[in-house]
């Protein structure tokens, strides 16, 4: 196995009454996994270095680094996250309307910054968007998450 990474692991960490990296680090049984095999210290001697190989790498040498290492390989994963699909059309008064999300109320805006009544969305493609004490912007992931971001927003969403 080929493991292409851009940066170092990264792992939540308990700070005082909040979590950092809470959305995008690594926790638990995971990380303590990751801290004892695939640190740079701890890969070499692992067993996991028996069957997989990292390929640091960044944006600039990406792809150069895939067309190195990928001829050898039979299967692909591709975990980087998610990506949101383009929003269907909407129109209002038979005018595309181009609405933008709001990661803080579920709700979305027009081009003016008019609120768009009876239009939201919540769930992977439509995340709560959460600023850490730190001042670190991240979005919100997880089911418990989802059903606290719903609990706080859906009763201000009107028809």
């Amino acid at each position: 196995m080929k493991w292409f990474t851009r940066h170092p692991l990264r792992y939540a960490e308990e700070r005082d009454g909040w979590i950092f990296r809470d959305n995008t680090g690594l926790k638990g049984d995971v990380a303590v996994w990751a801290k004892e095999n695939l640190e740079e210290d701890k890969l070499p001697i692992s067993d996991v270095s028996k069957y997989l190989e990292k390929v640091a790498t960044t944006r600039e040498q990406e792809q150069s680094d895939y067309k190195h290492h990928l001829p050898v390989c039979t299967h692909v994963i591709q975990a980087i996250g998610f990506t949101q699909n383009e929003i269907p059309v909407v129109e209002r008064g038979g005018k595309k309307l181009d609405a933008k999300y709001d990661n803080l109320t579920g709700g979305f805006m027009d081009s003016e910054g008019k609120e768009v009544r009876g239009l939201y969305a919540a769930g992977i493609a439509w995340p709560e968007r959460v600023t850490d004490p730190e001042g670190n912007v991240e979005y919100a992931v997880g089911l418990w998450k989802f059903m606290s971001y719903l609990t706080r927003v859906v009763k201000d969403w009107k028809a």
